[in-house]
């Protein structure tokens, strides 16, 4: 995954605070949303992408590449005039 300049400075100082993989409860508090509403942005397609530890099991643990959550973040930006 290729990250602008300003991803990668975002990216660089997010790394020390919470690492290269980051749980689903930590996802939601970087973004400020709940549980369910993660839930529902993976069921629907959206949000950062995401990776399933356990893909044979329905209730996988979920955990979220931190360069996935800020790329998510500065590219959902929306412009005003």
């Amino acid at each position: 995954m290729k990250l602008t300049e300003e991803q990668k400075e975002l990216y660089s100082l997010m790394l020390p605070v919470y690492g290269a993989m980051v749980t689903q409860k930590t996802y939601c508090e970087i973004l400020n949303i709940s549980l369910a509403t993660a839930y529902r942005q993976r069921e629907q397609g959206i949000g950062a992408s995401y990776k399933k530890l356990d893909s044979k099991s329905k209730n996988g643990t979920v955990v979220y590449p931190l360069n996935a959550i800020v790329k998510y973040i500065t590219e959902s930006n929306v412009q005003t005039a």
